[in-house]
């Protein structure tokens, strides 16, 4: 499948100050291209066809997948918090 990140989540991504973290968070999306349901994700709530992973100790990938384009996206990098999936 292929790799859309939203502009939100580029800066989300980019913001993210340790190296070790950020580059899990990298590993992380990558593997969504190849398998979009990896072990461990789970949906989220409230949000019809969203889905969330965890890349590294503190960080989820917020994304969705497009079956009809083949296309996974984005939709956020977030530091695990009350405020993540809002």
């Amino acid at each position: 499948m292929r790799l859309r990140i939203k502009k939100s989540a580029k800066k989300e991504l980019l913001s993210i100050d340790a190296d070790d973290a950020f580059f899990a968070v990298i590993r992380v999306i990558l593997a969504l291209a190849e398998e979009p349901r990896p072990r461990g994700y789970d949906k989220v709530e409230g949000r019809e066809g969203h889905f969330r992973v965890w890349a590294g100790r503190d960080y989820r990938v917020i994304y969705s997948i497009d079956t009809e384009n083949r296309e996974v996206i984005i939709e956020g990098v977030r530091k695990k918090d009350k405020k993540t999936y809002k």
